[in-house]
């Protein structure tokens, strides 16, 4: 591993790890560029590894250049300490992100090039072209370094907000001004759900900017719904993505596959997961196997989401398959039922799960995070008639079985950096909240 060099860079959205990990992959694009145009040049092969800015601090591309064992030490990474001095460890990689573990310990993806730039031209074949993009989100997780990357393969400078102690749709502004300041190029910008709803509750001069942007692109988790006619309402253009970090980021737009891009499902371990094909692949995890299935010459990955492809071919996706709830023999996706209460008026938030019961197996359990102001633990009368509201509203639009028999009332779900619902500890927060002042129960 002698021509093998590693550059461990934060991410974040801090200008300086903004610059750092920008210059990064501006690096790998340089050297594929180079590589194209001659097969046989000298420059080591470079691997970039772009992580929580609190593990790394900015410096300069120079001092980030470490070894394999140095960036992943055997004590903070077990799992690689068999593989970490395997001389093919990092072949086909030139990109690695930690994916989100939403529901579990965060896998190390391995990404090429090839793979990122595919992701680019697609994304861009779907959009309006390329254009000048806007970095509201951590550049350690696949949306955010995307931003990145397309802006490095383009020649096209990113807009920068920092987020790094909270977003702020006030901050939006400047960058959403020079994002649209050439009329030739199409002004984009990348947001989580929660991101989006902060937005709109900002209103006023934040949607009138916001407005003039070419797409706003929803990755992330699930785009409610309701959430979306909000801001189509508004004036906004919304196209939802769909897709993680071993496809290169989002690879579905609006249930459509992106240029080159094959979606299908497959049953695998019990349960109707989605299958994705094409050159947005990941190369492999590094430390685990990979769930790939290879037929007739096509790899496919197998994700942890299920679905269901309509018959105008569009990809519908119904939320994890270890988070289907099975109560009294009855499969209940969680989608169905957090839909459901989000159209309650009154609910602000909501999230299902199955939490184990002796009598129905799970029981169907949701975490309500209410818009009138409360505080924790609310009343008993708040908890009574808000609870009783909430099933019965629930049943009247999905069905009795599928309304929730607890519910929890707290006053934030937790999330993730990257937008998404902690899984683990929010089922986490409704354990400990069995028998509280805060749940109604059936």
């Amino acid at each position: 591993m002698s021509d093998l060099r590693l550059l461990v860079v934060p991410g974040g959205t801090s200008p300086a790890s903004v610059a750092m990990a920008h210059a990064s992959l501006h690096k790998l694009v340089e050297l594929h560029e180079e590589r194209q145009a001659d097969p046989s040049h000298p420059a080591p092969r470079t691997v970039v590894v772009i992580r929580d800015p609190a593990q790394v601090p900015p410096s300069s591309l120079r001092a980030a250049v470490t070894t394999p064992r140095e960036a992943f030490p055997p004590e903070l990474y077990p799992e690689l300490a068999d593989r970490i001095d395997d001389p093919n460890l990092f072949d086909g990689i030139d990109l690695v992100l930690a994916s989100s573990g939403s529901s579990g310990e965060p896998q190390l993806v391995g990404l090429s090039i090839e793979a990122l730039l595919a992701s680019v031209k697609a994304s861009h074949s779907a959009l309006g072209g390329p254009g000048r993009w806007i970095l509201a989100l951590a550049s350690h997780h696949i949306a955010g370094a995307q931003v990145l990357m397309r802006a490095a393969a383009t020649e096209i400078s990113p807009q920068i907000v920092d987020c790094t102690h909270g977003f702020n749709p006030q901050d939006l502004l400047p960058a959403i001004a020079g994002a649209t300041s050439d009329p030739e190029l199409p002004g984009y910008l990348s947001l989580v759900p929660t991101q989006l709803a902060t937005c709109l509750d900002a209103g006023g001069e934040v949607l009138a900017a916001m407005a003039k942007l070419h797409t706003i692109l929803i990755g992330g988790s699930r785009l409610d719904p309701a959430l979306r006619t909000r801001a189509e309402e508004a004036g906004l253009h919304i196209v939802e993505s769909f897709g993680m970090t071993e496809t290169c980021g989002g690879c579905v737009y609006d249930g459509v596959p992106l240029p080159g891009v094959l979606v299908r499902t497959l049953e695998w371990d019990g349960a109707t997961r989605i299958a994705i094909a094409g050159p947005v692949l990941l190369t492999r995890y590094l430390a685990r196997d990979t769930p790939f299935h290879d037929e007739l010459g096509t790899r496919w990955f197998i994700s942890g989401d299920t679905g269901m492809i309509d018959a105008g071919g569009r990809l519908k996706v119904m939320g994890r398959a270890d988070d289907v709830i099975i109560s009294g023999g009855l499969n209940i996706p969680p989608i169905r039922v957090d839909d459901a209460l989000k159209n309650v008026s009154g609910v602000k938030d909501a999230w299902s799960v199955g939490l184990d019961d002796e009598k129905w197996g799970q029981v169907l359990s949701c975490l309500i995070v209410p818009e009138a102001d409360t505080s924790f633990p609310p009343s008993p009368d708040f908890v009574e008639h808000w609870g009783h509201k909430i099933r019965e509203e629930v049943a009247n639009q999905i069905g009795r079985p599928q309304a929730p028999r607890r519910i929890i009332f707290v006053p934030e779900i937790p999330q993730l950096s990257s937008g998404k619902v902690n899984r683990l500890a929010a089922r986490a927060l409704a354990e400990s909240l069995t028998g509280s002042d805060s749940e109604w129960r059936r």
